[in-house]
């Protein structure tokens, strides 16, 4: 995998946010969530969660600026999982504004969150970066991006309509008990393509060409 960050300073193009730019970190997440969301939205709790990291109190915002806007965002809180006290990088968002998807702006981002694991490490502190994908748009490009930056570990699934997108949800459950039911009359394993993708990417990996 190529290195896009300098060991220093990380990504070129990419700076830690502040709290001038609260305002329009909080304008993208409000496209963001009406593009992607299957939950409401609680303001404050949002609000809450971008301070977090412009005060330094356990999160990490960066951005990408075009001219005097913020574009870009990638969101990342300091945790630990339910059985452990090890802490580790978890990503909250990434996103970028419509105007610029055809950027190279997402894997910058990226890029950035796993030089905030080198710039840990070099300070003596294990703090690895977990992402995932909780999309049904374009998801399968966006597993063949991360894929090709990062290890896939397992996947995610869901089960029951969420209060927003049930239309897509309803769409995704049909196509995939037609896929389903064709696949047993076919007496093979057929699943859908995102997930074809995910297991193509697994399977890769355990051969050692990844």
């Amino acid at each position: 995998m190529r290195v896009l960050y300098d060991m220093e300073t990380g990504v070129p193009g990419v700076r830690l946010a502040t709290k001038k730019d609260e305002g329009e970190i909080f304008g993208l997440l409000l496209m963001l969530h009406a593009e992607n969301a299957f939950f409401t939205m609680n303001r404050d709790k949002v609000i809450t969660g971008i301070q977090l990291a412009t005060e330094r109190r356990g999160g990490i915002i960066y951005v990408i600026d075009e001219g005097p806007r913020v574009v870009a965002s990638l969101g990342m809180i300091i945790t630990t999982d339910w059985f452990s006290d090890d802490e580790y990088l978890h990503e909250r968002w990434n996103f970028v504004h419509p105007d610029y998807r055809r950027s190279d702006y997402a894997q910058k981002l990226l890029n950035q969150a796993m030089w905030s694991h080198e710039w840990f490490k070099a300070r003596g502190k294990l703090m690895p970066f977990f992402c995932g994908i909780n999309s049904l748009k374009r998801t399968e490009a966006k597993i063949r991006m991360y894929a090709r930056m990062m290890p896939c570990i397992g996947a995610y699934f869901a089960h029951g309509l969420a209060p927003r997108q049930q239309d897509l949800i309803q769409e995704e459950t049909r196509a995939i008990e037609e896929r389903t039911r064709k696949s047993n009359a076919a007496h093979t394993r057929e699943v859908r393509p995102a997930v074809e993708t995910l297991i193509r990417v697994s399977l890769r990996q355990e051969e050692g060409h990844v």
